[in-house]
């Protein structure tokens, strides 16, 4: 008797996908999420904890999905039918697969909920439904199991056998209302992570795509039919998490955590290939601490450090939302890639930026005060290059620099 799918149907279905093709898709995932694991070890990114978690989840399916390959080739290619241990193996791996392919959403749910707002997975009323949703699936989910299991012919035909089965299907369903309730965090997630790494928008847009929506739509498939799709998808999903951030820890400055030259030129440059871009909009501010030759010398460099990094902090406080990077150049040196649009000008970030440094000057307890040099040129055809529109730039700040006389840090 059959109730919602036929599990032979379901089973041959599966027998059709799996083989030795995927024996050696878990094993090259294998590879690649224990490479991936060992380079995070050794550099951690602003996103190993998300890598770390999901990897240890794909290791889990790894394991699963290759026993159950083996057993399927054993079982269906060299006929070892008649051993009923490997029947009931067979079976168990087929409830596990199922249970972790279920567990996906919800998994997915706290692990970007942390990364993104930090809250932990009993904090907040979302968090907790989830919870209580996801154990509620695991309880029922293992009645069922375990009256399967032990005692198939009977759950088969029995009435409660195909309510109990009904019931673990719309939870396990019911699942992916995690996934859709945290869509908004997982878009976040992933555009931040995009953001300057492709070349164009539209390779972003079919990132997000790839790695968000179209794995969510196919999310049920993976549950029916026992499709590795969800896998793959997280396979990729963790590798391009894993290359985008290792890239991006080379393009950070280590001591300010702000992207680095490097960085900007590639954003510059980037730009540059675009005449859309390139219009009067587009600013470049070069700041300049003055006299931090004099912080280091008096004060010593870890002084000088610690003022660089409050530098940073005051940038960031000030930054506008969109279309403002920041980086710093060399030194004591910071640029800023500024899109004027409505109220976000130069000037604003400029009166925002002093404001921040006299409140650090003011609640600081360090025996210096920080006064910087500020020079902008907005883009015109005559800057051809990068190099042309950093040199401009450079050339107004030094002139501010000589027309302004700048006190040297004082013992406070």
């Amino acid at each position: 008797m059959q109730f919602g799918l036929d599990f032979l149907s379901l089973d041959r279905s599966y027998h059709f996908f799996y083989g030795h093709s995927i024996i050696y898709l878990v094993l090259a995932a294998f590879f690649v999420i224990s490479r991936i694991k060992y380079n995070e070890r050794s550099n951690r990114t602003s996103n190993t904890y998300v890598i770390s978690k999901v990897s240890n989840l794909l290791l889990l399916q790894c394991l699963a999905l290759g026993l159950y390959s083996v057993l399927n080739v054993l079982i269906y290619d060299f006929g070892f039918l008649s051993y009923s241990i490997l029947d009931r193996i067979y079976l168990i791996l087929t409830f596990c697969i199922l249970f972790i392919n279920s567990i996906c959403p919800y998994y997915l749910f706290i692990v970007i909920r942390k990364q993104i707002r930090s809250i932990g997975t009993f904090q907040g009323i979302m968090n907790r439904a989830a919870f209580m949703l996801v154990s509620l699936f695991c309880i029922v989910y293992l009645v069922f199991v375990l009256k399967f299991i032990f005692n198939s012919d009977e759950i088969m035909t029995n009435s409660t056998g195909s309510v109990l089965f009904k019931i673990v299907i719309f939870l396990s369903l019911s699942q992916f209302l995690c996934f859709l309730l945290t869509i908004k965090d997982v878009h976040l997630f992933v555009s931040e992570l995009l953001h300057g790494a492709f070349l164009s928008k539209r390779a972003a847009l079919f990132g997000l795509v790839l790695f968000v929506y179209g794995p969510m739509l196919l999310w049920p498939l993976s549950i029916i039919y026992l499709l590795p799709i969800f896998f793959i998808s997280l396979v990729s999903f963790l590798f391009v998490v894993h290359m985008v951030s290792q890239s991006r820890a080379v393009s950070r400055d280590f001591l300010t955590g702000m992207n680095n030259r490097n960085e900007l030129y590639r954003y510059l440059s980037r730009l540059f290939e675009k005449d859309d871009d390139l219009t009067p909009a587009l600013n470049i501010i070069f700041i300049d601490i003055n006299k931090f030759k004099s912080i280091n010398d008096t004060f010593g460099h870890s002084q000088g450090d610690k003022a660089l990094i409050c530098m940073a902090n005051c940038l960031r406080q000030s930054a506008f939302s969109k279309d403002c990077f920041l980086s710093r150049y060399a030194g004591d040196e910071f640029i800023i890639v500024l899109r004027e649009s409505g109220e976000n000008t130069v000037q604003k970030f400029i009166d925002t930026l002093n404001q921040k440094i006299k409140q650090a000057n003011d609640t600081n307890t360090d025996p210096y005060r920080l006064s910087v040099a500020i020079g902008s040129v907005s883009y015109s055809e005559e800057y051809d290059s990068v190099e042309k529109f950093i040199e401009a730039a450079d050339r107004k700040m030094y002139d501010r620099k000589a027309d302004s006389s700048r006190s040297a840090p004082s013992v406070m």
